[in-house]
Order: structure tokens, then C-alpha cells, then sequence
């Protein structure tokens, strides 16, 4: 997933299939290619991003307003539903958990994963929708250890999204392993689950299933402080 260059890069709550046939209902019947022009990119993107189901950028909904302002097509509902204030990206947000007396260990697991211990912090709604994070289903836990490093170092405030627990090889997930929490790319073959750190000096394990083990959630993104 690219980085975000500003907020104009989050995704709207608007599909673009969805504004792509508002658009041919209300005004008239255009070509994926028309849509591309008007959005200043190419027919094959767009064609990735229908197939892909994308939301609508923030930065792409106001080239859509644009070229309805210059057809002067101001009075029709798609573009009452794409200038509605409410859709400010500032207002949006979303009360986000973090547990700051929990550290998922990026090395041989520590500390008890303690649901009770919390604090909130109020994201962006959209930009947790540029993470797909569920925004009922995430909270933010801290990093510890360096086996996930450089791509997670020690400190790191990671967003987990504890709806994701399904698991996709090679995404990296917490999970809970005997009593301790841990950070950790996961591949499942068979039965068997592989937990593989980044850094080359841990070896890979196979997770003992007579032991405990439950996913907490999949690392969707993180915080770091940039000294």
C-alpha cells in the first residue's frame, strides 16, 4: 500500500462503482475511460479499482466535483452527496483503545495480554478506513524487541485490527501463546502454523498447538516517533 502524502489520499466512504452508476443514472452513460479522464488517471486503473471494490479518494472526489461544477450539474443528488459538509475529514473519527501497559514482543513473548488496562485514542475515521481497520474491532498496542526489526522496532505502536484473524501467509498478526502476546508474520500449511520473525538472527518456530494459542488480531499499521 503506497504511503500517504496527505489527507486528500484517504479513501472516501464512497465506492467507485457506486458514484460510477450514480453518475450514468442521473446524468448520462459514460465509458470507464470517460471516468478515468475526469478523475486525470488511466482507463487501467480504474478498471483495478472497480475490480478491487476501491472507495473513492478524497483527492478523486474533489476532481468529480470539479467537473460537475463545470457542466454545471450542481443540482443533482450525486453532487449534494459528494459536497456534503459531513464528510470533512477532520469531523470523522473514531475512538481507538490503547493498552499502554501491554507489549506484544517482537522476541520470545513477555507480559500477559491485559484487556482491561486502556486508554482511547480518537483517530480519523477515514484514516483508519486507509488502513482497513474495522473501527469497532482496533486498538493500538506497543512493540517490544527487536525480531520484527527494521520493518517493527521496539517501541512502535501497532494497529491491530482484531477482526482479522483469519490468517493470509506471510501477514504479520499478535497473537496469544501460552500467556504471552506475540508480534510475529504467520504461515499457515496444513495443520501446521510457522510464526517467522523479520530479523535473520531469530529462527522460525512452529507453533505447539498443545500449548495456547489464539490470534488477537493482524497488524494493519504503526506509529513511530521520527527523532
Amino acid at each position: 500500500m503506497p504511503p500517504i502524502k496527505s489527507m486528500a489520499d484517504i479513501p472516501t466512504p464512497f465506492k467507485h462503482k457506486e458514484i460510477f452508476k450514480e453518475y450514468q443514472d442521473e446524468i448520462t452513460s459514460i465509458k470507464m475511460v470517460d471516468y478515468a479522464k475526469i478523475l486525470e488517471t488511466s482507463k487501467q486503473n480504474i478498471s483495478i479499482k472497480f475490480k478491487s471494490d476501491s472507495n473513492l479518494l478524497y483527492k478523486e472526489r474533489d476532481k468529480l466535483l470539479k467537473h460537475l461544477e463545470s457542466k454545471h450539474f450542481i443540482d443533482i443528488p450525486l453532487y449534494s452527496k459528494l459536497s456534503d459538509n459531513n464528510l470533512d475529514i477532520e469531523t470523522l473519527h473514531s475512538n481507538i483503545p490503547i493498552r499502554y501497559e501491554v507489549s506484544a514482543s517482537c522476541g520470545n513473548g513477555i507480559d500477559v495480554y491485559d484487556e482491561e488496562t486502556q486508554d482511547n485514542i480518537s483517530l480519523p475515521h477515514n484514516f483508519l478506513q486507509y488502513f482497513r481497520a474495522d473501527f469497532k474491532s482496533s486498538e493500538i498496542i506497543f512493540a517490544e524487541g527487536d525480531s520484527m526489526s527494521p520493518e517493527i522496532n521496539a517501541g512502535d505502536m501497532l494497529l491491530v485490527d482484531k477482526s482479522k484473524t483469519h490468517i493470509i501467509n506471510d501477514l504479520i498478526y499478535i497473537f496469544n501463546y501460552d500467556g504471552q502476546p506475540m508480534c510475529k508474520r504467520l504461515q499457515k500449511s496444513g495443520d501446521k502454523i510457522k510464526a517467522i520473525s523479520v530479523n535473520t538472527n531469530y529462527e522460525p518456530f512452529i507453533i505447539d498447538r498443545t500449548l495456547h494459542f489464539s490470534i488477537i488480531g493482524r497488524v494493519v499499521g504503526l506509529f513511530r516517533q521520527v527523532i
